[in-house]
């Protein structure tokens, strides 16, 4: 990614963060919705998403429907706060290096286990 495209992907992030603990929250079952990771094309027309839920009532899949349901709304609300020629398109998916971690650290803690019984 060039200079210009991480800065972009940076202020969106936070932009969305924000977004997302201010004027989303209302949306039911989803939790604590962070976004761990933007990626922006090279032309800055698209966004990917990468979204990390903690305490979501809800599937996974049925989180990302609802946030993409909005996709309308999260752009206007991103448009009101960056100045871009054109404001990004936007996908969204999961993030699941926390739940990856936290199963290879169980799967570590087992075999550490095993090891000091014999």
């Amino acid at each position: 990614m060039s200079v210009r495209s991480e800065k972009v992907a940076e202020e969106i992030k936070h932009q969305l963060n924000t977004a997302m603990s201010k004027d989303l929250s209302e949306i039911p079952g989803l939790g604590l919705v962070t976004i761990s990771k933007v990626f922006m094309a090279p032309d800055l027309k698209l966004a990917k998403i990468y979204l990390s839920f903690l305490g979501n009532k809800e599937p996974v899949d049925k989180c990302l429907e609802k946030i993409s349901s909005r996709k309308k709304h999260i752009r206007f609300l991103l448009a009101k706060h960056i100045v871009l020629k054109y404001v990004p398109d936007l996908i969204f998916y999961h993030d699941d290096t926390i739940e990856y971690a936290d199963k290879m650290q169980k799967i570590i803690n087992e075999i550490n286990k095993d090891e000091t019984k014999d």
